[in-house]
């Protein structure tokens, strides 16, 4: 009984092996199979022609509130010469002072409230950008028959510090590709081409 018993689990665990084997072969041949390719995804997101307009257009808004800021600059420090010209404690030293702590408020609360406002423009253009890309990503792949697209970013050195040189380090994936992999131009094109 116990031949026999060990002879059937002989036999399953024979045929579950031949199983397995099958399954892991079927794997490695699809493995092989699959098509991979490679994007630069920064380098595409900055160069495109949309990115490269909102970066005019930015740009220009930029100079714009610069020119503004340098004028309120100006303003500050004449008073602000015009307050050390007075006697301390004098009713027209007072009276400046105010102005000027008052203008001087005014002028960083705006500087604060610019910077908050270009990186929340920042954000919501990138991500919209982002999503564009992830669309064109998936058009070319299909066209192109690839499986999988993974995400290569070029290393700068020398780094602008170790903290982005370890960043780097730790988030890129892709050590080498062949060359021939490599979809960013197709990419590129076909984001540029979309209205």
């Amino acid at each position: 009984m116990k031949t026999r018993m060990l002879a059937v689990a002989a036999v399953v665990a024979a045929v579950a092996g031949m199983g397995v084997y099958r399954q892991v072969q079927a794997d490695a041949t699809t493995a092989a199979a699959v098509k991979v390719a490679v994007i630069d995804v920064t380098k595409v997101l900055e160069s495109c022609k949309k990115h490269q307009a909102w970066k005019a257009k930015m740009e220009k808004d930029q100079a714009k509130t610069k020119t503004e800021f340098d004028t309120m600059k100006s303003e500050l420090d004449a008073l602000g010469q015009n307050v050390k010209l007075r006697t301390r404690g004098s009713e027209d030293y007072i009276n400046l002072a105010g102005q000027f702590q008052e203008k001087k408020a005014i002028m960083e609360a705006k500087n604060a409230f610019y910077e908050e406002r270009v990186t929340s423009q920042m954000q919501m253009w990138t991500e919209e950008l982002y999503k564009s890309l992830l669309i064109v990503i998936d058009k070319v792949a299909q066209q192109k028959g690839v499986d999988l697209v993974l995400a290569k970013e070029q290393l700068d050195l020398p780094a602008p510090s170790l903290r982005d040189f370890m960043l780097t380090i730790k988030t890129q994936k892709v050590m080498y590709n062949n060359p021939k992999m490599d979809i960013t131009n197709e990419v590129l094109a076909a984001l540029d081409s979309e209205k």
